[in-house]
């Protein structure tokens, strides 16, 4: 048993007497500001749903051969298993759970201890597994504005984004959403480069945007591919933006004491799920376990 399967045998020891769940998966892998950015929100409601004419044609066949699950793709392992771990979230974020506790439970950040992880593998499966959902429209946004690589998975150019609207070149959100040809799924690019980066993302313009599309579109699951927790100060700043948050974690390729600083970070909230990615379990096939639940130290 390697050292972070020990790490989480004991989370799920810690929490068995909190409801949590735990369910397996298998997969094969995975510019300069001065004004208060707040002074830049936009009059009329934010349309998340993409309709400004901007699409992207997501490559479906590209996505199918780095393992990512593809709508209306043959039944696979992997495709039912990310609907197993989709369900809690689900719960939490429309169910009975979710007149408790934080806000925001539509909004999902997806994040590491480190890079090279597995983290928008991740985001990038679960927000296609969400779309195919009833009744529910998903947004991506690629929040990882160090370095962005939902555009790279898609198979599309990089363009303007997250950053733009935030640093005051965009008044409208809804310019730089783009529409895609998976149906109820859009994103959102993380766009320039910026100095200013853990700024911007811990400006008012930001929390009042993610404010906006979490509130006035209940029926909205937005998922925030985050930069990982312990190369960057941006994490931490959307964490708290976040009212439910997924720690991807590589097995093997990351310390325990890493996990432990990455789960600090987060100061010490209670409903941090966990994914095990890249992991070998007794079928000799890659996979990741997945557990949901309180975090106890």
């Amino acid at each position: 048993m390697s050292i972070i399967e020990k790490a989480l045998e004991k989370n799920r020891s810690e929490t068995s007497n909190t409801g949590s769940t735990v369910s397996r998966a298998s997969t094969v892998n995975d510019r300069p500001i001065d004004a208060d950015p707040g002074a830049n929100k936009p009059e009329q409601p934010i349309d998340t749903t993409g309709g400004n004419g901007r699409f992207c044609n997501i490559n479906l066949e590209a996505l199918a051969s780095k393992g990512i699950i593809t709508p209306g793709s043959a039944r696979t392992r992997i495709k039912e298993e990310f609907r197993l771990i989709k369900r809690p979230l689900l719960d939490k974020a429309f169910g009975a759970k979710s007149a408790r506790g934080r806000k925001h439970k539509n909004v999902i950040m997806v994040t590491s201890a480190t890079p090279g992880e597995g983290k928008t593998f991740n985001s990038v499966s679960l927000a296609i597994s969400l779309a195919d959902e009833q009744n529910h429209r998903v947004l991506l946004i690629d929040a990882d504005v160090i370095n962005p690589s939902v555009a790279r998975t898609f198979g599309v150019d990089e363009d303007v984004g997250l950053v733009d609207y935030l640093s005051g070149d965009f008044a409208d959100i809804a310019d730089l959403l783009n529409q895609t040809n998976i149906e109820d799924l859009s994103f959102l690019q993380a766009g320039k480069r910026h100095h200013l980066t853990t700024e911007l993302l811990a400006s008012r313009q930001m929390a009042q945007l993610i404010d906006e599309i979490s509130n006035r579109y209940p029926d909205r699951i937005i998922i925030l591919d985050s930069p990982p927790l312990m190369h960057t100060s941006e994490a931490s700043v959307l964490a708290d933006l976040a009212g439910q948050v997924i720690l991807v974690v590589a097995e093997n390729d990351v310390k325990q004491s890493d996990v432990r600083k990455a789960i600090a970070r987060l100061d010490n909230r209670t409903d941090i799920g966990m994914i095990l990615n890249k992991s070998r379990y007794s079928e000799n096939r890659y996979g990741y376990y997945y557990g949901y639940g309180e975090n106890r130290e």
